[in-house]
């Protein structure tokens, strides 16, 4: 006769599932490869200042890019990770990679941009193009 225990095959999968996030985990790359960054962008009278969150990149791994009216940001990181132990070995490569290209809300001088990164935040501050007042005499009928 043959017995079947519901829980033994339950206690089956839970091992399997425990070694199958066990390797999961071991990924410490992983962290934050899978959020795009936030950014927020706010506008005063003199200048447009763009933030980006982007922990755990480097600052030679970001490209900016600014026009008159918008702002490009690419960020490429390469990471390999190597473990040695008396037995083994484990060599481990990722790739992350971002780009955005972000519409600004008015006009800016990108030849005078200036940016700042510190702590996992990205800061860019873009000079507002001056609005150039033009006078015109109205002649009365």
């Amino acid at each position: 006769m043959f017995w079947f225990d519901p829980f033994e095959e339950i206690m089956k999968i839970r091992r399997e599932m425990e070694r199958v996030l066990k390797n999961f985990e071991d990924r410490r790359f992983w962290s934050t490869e899978w959020r795009t960054p936030l950014s927020d962008v706010r506008e005063t009278d003199e200048e447009v200042i763009v933030t980006v969150e982007l922990p755990g990149v480097s600052k030679d791994d970001i490209q900016l890019k600014a026009t008159e009216d918008s702002l490009e940001i690419r960020v490429e990181t390469k990471k390999l990770i190597e473990e040695r132990g008396e037995d083994f070995f484990r060599k481990e490569r990722s790739y992350r990679g971002f780009y955005r290209r972000i519409l600004l809300p008015s006009k800016v001088v990108p030849e005078k941009a200036k940016a700042k990164y510190e702590n996992g935040i990205l800061e860019i501050r873009l000079p507002k193009v001056e609005a150039k007042k033009k006078v015109k005499e109205i002649k009365i009928e």
